[in-house]
Parts: structure tokens; C-alpha cells; sequence
């Protein structure tokens, strides 16, 4: 078995390898951390959301710590841990993000919180499976760290 750390390369391989990492800031006084699905673009992580606390908390604290993690097994894994500032993006900064997000989703199985290939001109915001507005944001990281377990 051999723990180590990842170097850059294979951190933004985890990176952009996985679509589901989750968001983690403080909001009313508590440590608030959340799954979300994203794209990375090798400078940032571009996600979607809905009006409610995720949002709050990112536009009240947009210092945020991302996680992501590859697992095989229990003994063959891979985490990063990344630090970055929250921004909600508008107009063609927004249709870009979503464009990105659409474009790494739509191989994969959708679901109902996923976003509809629906893009308004007008705002570049998505529209969720329940026909909700949703706000596309942007975490660019300014640093990020990764560990790994192999068993060989």
C-alpha cells in the first residue's frame, strides 16, 4: 500500500475526469458543504444552481473549498482539495459557462436537477427539468492539492 501526494498533472486529471464534487463555505455561522455536478476548465470549475442556500452561501462567503474524489476501492483512490472565488456570471460569460457544462453533460444520464440544452440569448442562463431559471457561477481556483492511496 502507498499513500501519496498528487502532482499538478494528475490533480487536473481528477479534475476534469469526474462530474460530481462538492462546495464547501460558511453560511449563517455554520460550515455548510454540498454535492454539485461541474465542468472544469483548467483554470476553474463552472457549475448551476437554483435560487436557495448553495447560492446564499457562495454570494455571501465566495472564498470556497471544492472537493472531488476518484475511488476504485477502498485502498485505489484519489481526492483534491482546491481553494477558489465564487462568481455568478451573466450574458456571454454565462452562455460560455453553460455551453461547458452542457457540452461535458451531455454523454452522461441526466436527471431531474440537470440542465435542459435550453439557452437564453438574452441572460445565458439555464433552464432546469422544472422549467426554474438556473444561475451558472464560476469557482476559479487559486490553489489546489490532491492525495492518493494505491494499493499495489
Amino acid at each position: 500500500m502507498m499513500l501519496g501526494t498528487l502532482n499538478a498533472n494528475q490533480i487536473d486529471h481528477v479534475l476534469r475526469s469526474e462530474v460530481i464534487g462538492r462546495v464547501g463555505s460558511i453560511t449563517e455561522g455554520r460550515v455548510y458543504i454540498v454535492p454539485i455536478s461541474y465542468v472544469y476548465d483548467g483554470d476553474s470549475i463552472y457549475g448551476h444552481s437554483a435560487d436557495g442556500m448553495k447560492l446564499s452561501m457562495m454570494r455571501s462567503h465566495p472564498q470556497i473549498c471544492f472537493e472531488v474524489e476518484h475511488i476504485e476501492d477502498l485502498a485505489n483512490w484519489q481526492s483534491v482539495i482546491a481553494w477558489g472565488t465564487f462568481e455568478e456570471l451573466e450574458g456571454e460569460e454565462s452562455a460560455r459557462g453553460l455551453q461547458l457544462f452542457l457540452d461535458r453533460m451531455s454523454p452522461i444520464r441526466s436527471s431531474q436537477t440537470a440542465l435542459s440544452s435550453h439557452i437564453s440569448a438574452e441572460s445565458g442562463h439555464g433552464i432546469d427539468a422544472h422549467g426554474h431559471i438556473a444561475t451558472i457561477f464560476r469557482i476559479t481556483l487559486a490553489q489546489k492539492t490532491g492525495r492518493y492511496e494505491r494499493q499495489d
